[in-house]
């Protein structure tokens, strides 16, 4: 374990923070950095829209994509009570998904190829690795479907029950943006008898003291939430158009979706990983889930082989709903998992030198896994160990 130099930390992620708001590339940022249970590091930067006021601690934002890890500890706690099988087909608790085929976009038409001669594993839709709405044949679906069938889970999954597949489901990995994970939020509905919304705030975000992450924000939340910015023809950030009707993309808030559509703070966010961090324990001294059943989250599920050569060399795969370090190649030891969000949110854990890391701002032109603050981000905090 290395111990992080709190001053050079502080420099770098100031310094790093402050030139990118001064270079107009973003509006601004809240971090959190805590190491063996302590804050060492704490900090917004700029404000809520380009004439906005001083950004606020507790500011909320649309995580996006970190909603994926809070989705898969639902599924998990669920795995712990007995009512889920990680590696039961889906098939089991929800209907179709069956008999699915496998197609490709050739010269812009949608073309069967073959069948799927394995079953989707509740574990697929965990690690990327089902083949649902994956690859250059997303558009074909997604596109097509009516505001009806995206008003809930139920309606969403069943609309992609019978859609064909991009690869045989465990031959493959591709990055989902969010179905396969709500296929997993709906079979929680279903084995658990409550919406998904209601089932991660009793089971999840109650225990932990999480208050402000939602599927539905109040008045008052939204009235925190910060300003989306984009980027214009100079590369220089300015306020997209206010949306206070929807967390991700136009999906209406009846639709909790479970890949994508959670609201959270920075400070509540910070909660959650140190959950993770330790084990299942919250830092109120509450358990949420024994850590045999969590540690499923940071398993490698997928083969390093189906990843590409770059996050091969770095030991990168997918654990459950994460990015998982099965080496000491990248920018971060083994063992360490986390993800980001569409708008730009990012966050790890790094079990080997205690460290949780938050990251957060909202932008609709340079966010996403691999953008240049997630990036610069690690650099800054894991150059900070002595």
């Amino acid at each position: 374990m290395k111990l992080l130099d709190v001053e050079k930390l502080q420099t770098a992620l100031t310094k790093r923070n402050l030139q990118d708001i001064e270079d107009g590339t973003i509006t601004c940022s809240q971090i959190i950095v805590n190491q063996c249970g302590k804050r060492v590091y704490q900090a917004e930067f700029g404000t809520n829209g380009v004439n906005g006021k001083t950004l606020a601690h507790n500011t909320t934002y649309r995580i996006a994509s970190m909603t994926k890890p809070i989705t898969t500890l639902a599924v998990l706690i669920e795995v712990e009570k007995g009512n889920i099988d990680l590696q039961a087909p889906i098939c089991k608790y929800i209907f179709g998904y069956e008999n699915l085929k496998i197609a490709r976009l050739i010269d812009g038409e949608l073309k069967i190829v073959c069948e799927n001669k394995s079953p989707i594993r509740v574990f697929h839709l965990l690690s990327h690795t089902s083949g649902i709405e994956m690859g250059d044949i997303v558009a074909a679906f997604t596109d097509r479907m009516s505001e009806a069938q995206k008003t809930s889970l139920k309606s969403v999954v069943e609309y992609f029950s019978d859609k064909p597949l991009f690869f045989e489901a465990g031959t493959a990995q591709c990055y989902g943006p969010h179905i396969a994970f709500d296929i997993a939020a709906r079979i929680v509905e279903v084995v658990s008898g409550m919406d998904f919304a209601s089932y991660v705030k009793k089971n999840i975000f109650d225990i932990i003291g999480m208050q402000d992450t939602t599927f539905t924000p109040t008045e008052e939340q939204w009235s925190r939430v910060v300003k989306k910015h984009i980027l214009n023809k100079e590369g220089k950030a300015m306020d997209a158009p206010d949306d206070y009707m929807h967390i991700y993309g136009n999906n209406p808030l009846t639709y909790y979706c479970g890949g994508a559509g959670l609201m959270a703070t920075a400070e509540d966010y910070s909660l959650f990983a140190e959950t993770l961090l330790n084990c299942g324990i919250a830092p109120n001294g509450k358990r949420v889930i024994e850590e045999k059943y969590l540690k499923n989250m940071w398993t490698p599920y997928c083969p390093i082989e189906f990843m590409d050569g770059g996050s091969q060399a770095a030991g990168v795969t997918w654990g459950l709903g994460v990015r998982l370090f099965t080496n000491n190649n990248g920018k971060l030891p083994k063992g360490s998992f986390g993800w980001s969000g569409a708008y730009a949110t990012h966050f790890w854990v790094d079990p080997v030198n205690k460290i949780t890391a938050i990251y957060m701002r909202n932008s609709e032109s340079n966010g996403g896994a691999g953008c240049a603050t997630a990036e610069n981000f690690e650099d800054d905090v894991m150059g900070s160990l002595i």
